[in-house]
């Protein structure tokens, strides 16, 4: 099982410049980060290899258009 690492760790490896803690914080909130992370005390603990929803969405876009052109 990998270690987890910190929000802004994360952040830091995803993107460039990485989005403030707030913000952060605000997707972790708001379940934007998959897998969740786990909060312990005031922080947060994060999967080296989460994603942000819309990079998972992202994905899956053409699949989700074409089930919904089926009959």
């Amino acid at each position: 099982m990998p270690r987890k690492i910190t929000l802004p760790a994360w952040a830091a490896q995803q993107f460039n410049p990485a989005p403030t803690e707030y913000t952060l914080r605000a997707w972790a909130r708001s379940g934007r980060i998959v897998p969740a992370p786990l909060k312990i005390g005031r922080t947060y603990w994060v999967e080296p290899t989460a994603k942000h929803i819309a990079e998972v969405m992202a994905g899956n876009r053409l699949v989700s258009r074409l089930r919904l052109l089926k009959p």
